[in-house]
């Protein structure tokens, strides 16, 4: 018997979680529909939200009174979820949060609301008992092999994520520890692989929706369990090297055959998390790399005739000038192809929002007032004002470098201003929720 219909939402784009729960639900009998954006479910009766930031918490909180004033259930999942005390208090209307990963608990969940029972006996999950938050006990890790095919929208190949129109899992975990990143914490540090067959029968399965384009993730790349190079000689095999990118690896972790695998199997562009220049602030991230394992590991990308991109963290806490201007030296120095710049932004649920949490505005580089020059002039804060200066340079030090007009100033600005702006208001919700906890 076909059961109720559910719609499954993410905010942005078309989320591979938020397929996937939608695939397994589908299995369970249940009539899906996947959505992006939170807007037009006037008439949606059954609510799953997958829920990233606390940017998609404050938005989930303008739309789901009129939802829940309709008569909705809904229940968040996603990785804002490892820290259930957060949904609970931002939006105290729901339902439901799936704590963690949600195959198994999400078909238990919507079947008890469905048929009115208590949820106290499914386990990996959090909800409100009047004013009590009720935690459940957390589930194990749930096996990736086997399970049914993501539910698929019909326009999901008009989408652009970085150029990819999809990003496929091919593993869950990183033995990494980044203080910023959420993959280890939500995950956790044990690498869970998924058969290369069951990835190359999702991939034709995209491909017979219209997706030309994909990217393999899983926290790093080159942590896949299983044989890395057979997975993307065989997946490129069925949509060809142009159309396969595989961004995310380690710079310490570049071996040989692997970079000859990418350049021959891929589009051939890596993007290596760089995050500092500074050995004091890579010790202080947890990156568990040095500074000349960075200069190395590009070196020997850039041999296998591979191209480069770099991503940049600036306003950690405890950056000092002299961290930053050691960061800005490297970014000239790698002359890379491409550049991601951001600010530090304290995802519920690491270590960094944790160490946000006790840190004083005064001593925060996101609020602090930049005291001179330009930053001064444009009213920027002091982590605004690195990473302004730090994309100019990435736009001059690059293998094709970006001519500097005015417009192209212009949106640079309007970028740090709107991370800013983001950022400071992820770090009070994190404060005004959790204080005190």
């Amino acid at each position: 018997m076909v059961k109720e219909g559910v719609v499954i939402v993410s905010p942005e784009v078309y989320s591979y979680g938020a397929m996937l729960i939608g695939g397994v639900l589908r299995e369970e009998g249940y009539r899906v529909r996947v959505k992006r954006g939170l807007e037009g479910m006037e008439g949606e009766r059954w609510v799953g939200l997958s829920l990233t930031s606390l940017s998609h918490l404050r938005e989930a909180r303008r739309i789901l009174p009129a939802l829940k004033s309709r008569g909705a259930k809904v229940v968040v999942g996603g990785s804002i979820t490892q820290v259930p005390e957060l949904v609970l208090r931002l939006l105290p209307e729901v339902d439901a949060v799936v704590v963690g990963e949600g195959e198994e608990t999400a078909p238990e969940v919507f079947e008890a609301l469905r048929e009115g029972r208590e949820l106290e006996g499914i386990r990996g999950l959090a909800f409100r008992r009047g004013e009590e938050e009720v935690k459940t006990p957390p589930r194990d890790p749930p096996r990736l092999e086997g399970r049914p095919l993501p539910e698929i929208p019909p326009d999901v190949w008009r989408q652009d994520i970085r150029g990819a129109q999809v990003y496929l899992e091919t593993h869950r975990g990183c033995r990494g520890g980044c203080g910023f990143c959420q993959v280890p914490c939500f995950f956790g540090r044990r690498v869970r692989s998924r058969p290369v067959e069951e990835i190359v029968e999702e991939v034709k399965a995209f491909l017979a929706k219209g997706v030309r384009r994909f990217s393999l993730f899983g926290g790093t790349s080159t942590h896949y369990g299983g044989d890395f190079v057979e997975l993307l000689e065989r997946v490129s095999e069925v949509v060809g090297p142009r159309n396969l990118s595989v961004p995310d690896l380690r710079v310490d972790e570049v071996e040989e055959e692997v970079l000859e695998a990418l350049r021959k199997y891929t589009i051939g562009f890596v993007i290596f998390g760089i995050e500092s220049g500074s050995e004091r602030m890579l010790r202080r991230m947890g990156k568990g790399i040095t500074a000349e394992e960075i200069r190395e590991g590009v070196e020997k990308a850039k041999e296998a005739g591979l191209e480069v991109g770099g991503a940049f963290i600036v306003g950690y806490p405890g950056e000092t000038e002299e961290d930053y201007e050691e960061t800005r030296r490297m970014v000239e120095e790698l002359m890379l192809d491409e550049y991601t710049i951001s600010l530090a932004d304290p995802l519920p649920g690491t270590p960094l929002a944790e160490q946000v949490l006790l840190l004083p505005e005064e001593e925060n580089p996101v609020f602090q007032r930049e005291e001179r020059g330009r930053g001064k002039r444009l009213g920027l804060t002091v982590a605004e004002s690195r990473a302004l200066d730090l994309m100019l340079t990435a736009a001059c030090a690059r293998s094709r470098p970006i001519p500097l007009t005015d417009s192209f100033y212009r949106r640079l600005v309007e970028e740090v201003r709107r991370q800013g702006e983001e950022i400071r208001a992820n770090t009070r919700d994190l404060k005004r929720c959790l204080a005190g906890r």
